[in-house]
């Protein structure tokens, strides 16, 4: 149950992550962990891939605006800290409950919620689609975000809308959420790529880049925690947010 005294009772939407401190902002991140583990220790539930986004998911919040952006989470169990900051964090403790809040993405729990996906893989494409359909309704603001775990990345239908969105040159963000683990240790070619990627040369030196850009957006990205993330969301996306912008959203709350 969340304490009523903790800075977590005091975020009911994403807006309210953009009122607290850096300081706050880490220890936000701690509370919701110490949530996420209280929910396993009662129950059965989604645990290692919810505790490695936490910091993803508020450098998700803090840089985009979810309520005219669009964000897929792929696999869905990875949504509990997202239902932690838009919300649902009194009713955490009901999730894969009877009558209780559900253990993957719900539109019918809350509006942050765009789609209800499970193993599908189905996030890229949901998000491209998304995308066209604001361009063509005269929205080319709004962002979309696609959040997929590597024992999805293998998916056909992946790669069907990596292709689609090329060809479509739309400005679309897939993050991988590379944590070595589908429903058992994936297998197979992509994963052993994945592996040889993480310890390439260039995937270091982009660290090291990310890591000194961090540096110069100390003071408006939040706690290194999730600077280090918020920064590189921001670097890689000539499809959604550029570095400069992404300062100017953080700095201007």
């Amino acid at each position: 149950m969340v304490n009523a005294d903790s800075l977590l009772a005091r975020i009911g939407t994403p807006a309210d992550l953009k009122k607290i401190s850096e300081k706050e902002l880490d220890q936000l991140a701690a509370e919701m962990r110490t949530e996420l583990i209280g929910v396993v220790g009662r129950r059965s539930a989604h645990f290692a891939s919810n505790l490695g986004v936490v910091e993803l998911c508020l450098a998700l919040h803090l840089t985009f605006d979810f309520s005219q952006d669009r964000l897929i989470w792929d696999t869905g169990h990875q949504i509990y800290p997202h239902k932690l900051i838009t919300g649902r964090a009194a009713e955490l403790h009901t999730i894969r409950t009877r009558g209780g809040l559900m253990g993957y993405p719900n539109p019918a729990e809350s509006p942050y919620d765009l789609f209800m996906t499970g193993h599908a893989g189905c996030a890229p494409s949901t998000a491209l689609g998304l995308k066209v359909g604001d361009e063509i309704m005269g929205r080319p603001h709004r962002h979309s975000v696609a959040v997929i775990g590597d024992g999805a990345l293998p998916s056909g239908v992946v790669f069907e809308a990596l292709n689609d969105a090329s060809g479509l040159k739309t400005k679309l963000l897939v993050i991988l959420n590379d944590n070595q683990m589908s429903i058992c240790p994936r297998v197979g070619g992509i994963a052993n790529y994945l592996d040889r990627a993480r310890m390439s040369t260039t995937y270091h030196d982009w660290n090291k880049r990310a890591a000194k850009n961090r540096s110069e957006f100390k003071n408006v990205m939040g706690p290194p925690s999730t600077q280090k993330i918020t920064v590189r969301i921001a670097a890689v996306s000539d499809s959604g947010l550029s570095a400069a912008a992404a300062v100017r959203r953080r700095s201007s709350l």
